[in-house]
């Protein structure tokens, strides 16, 4: 099995896999002091929900998909 890597940018949207799966924006990336990538998202149906996590949690094809610009 090949790996890709993936790009994350501001703007990009992301659906959480799993039941009530619902679909977030990245609003900002930043690095911690430990150097690890966090990105700050909102929720698209509810833009006042905010959350923060790990892009490699992001990243993780078992937890969240990404999608395309006409979503």
């Amino acid at each position: 099995m090949r790996r890709r890597k993936r790009e994350i940018a501001e703007g990009q949207r992301y659906r959480r896999l799993g039941p009530g799966g619902s679909v977030w924006e990245i609003v900002a990336i930043r690095k911690d002091g430990m150097g690890a990538m966090h990105a700050q998202m909102k929720r698209a149906d509810d833009p006042k929900t905010l959350k923060t996590l790990a892009v490699a949690a992001l990243l993780d094809p078992t937890q969240f998909e990404p999608l395309g610009e006409d979503i």
